[in-house]
């Protein structure tokens, strides 16, 4: 069990527990907590486009500029129960991508059942290995997924 980070807006805290169900998760609502959160054990960092008021990025910047936690692996995601623009989610993925997000998944492609959340947990499972691996887990995943909006790595 891992100490996750998970800052996402809270209408989609529910959906996220399923995702994660196992591991010990620290909900954060603003940048300022999260910010606080990371002074504390985090082992990975999910974080939705739509976190304090679209903060996502402001997050991320934060974390890519701190040197004590630069190498935590982060999820970013697109945590939404409203269908984006095919631009709007590359425009998203691609800017997570750039402000240091291992690897972005947007939830509007996978059913909010057992199957499909256990098929992402997978995903923050491998990012949870030792760091020496995570770059040899992120290229197969960026080889195995489709254009279809489905996870890929940084």
């Amino acid at each position: 069990m891992a100490r996750i980070l998970a800052a996402v807006a809270p209408d989609t805290e529910e959906r996220v527990r399923r995702i994660l169900t196992g591991h010990e998760l620290l909900f954060v609502q603003s940048l300022g907590t999260a910010r606080d959160a990371l002074n504390g054990k985090i082992e990975l960092i999910f974080v939705g486009a739509r976190f304090d008021e679209s903060r996502m990025f402001d997050l991320l910047d934060y974390i890519r500029k701190d040197v004590e936690h630069r190498k935590i692996p982060i999820v970013a995601a697109i945590v939404s129960k409203e269908r984006m623009q095919t631009a709007t989610v590359r425009g998203i993925e691609y800017a997570a991508k750039i402000f240091g997000a291992t690897v972005f998944v947007n939830l509007n492609d996978f059913a909010d059942d057992e199957t499909e959340n256990a098929r992402i947990r997978i995903i923050v499972d491998a990012l949870l290995l030792p760091p020496q691996v995570i770059p040899k887990v992120a290229e197969k995943l960026s080889s195995s997924t489709s254009a279809g909006g489905h996870p890929s790595a940084a």
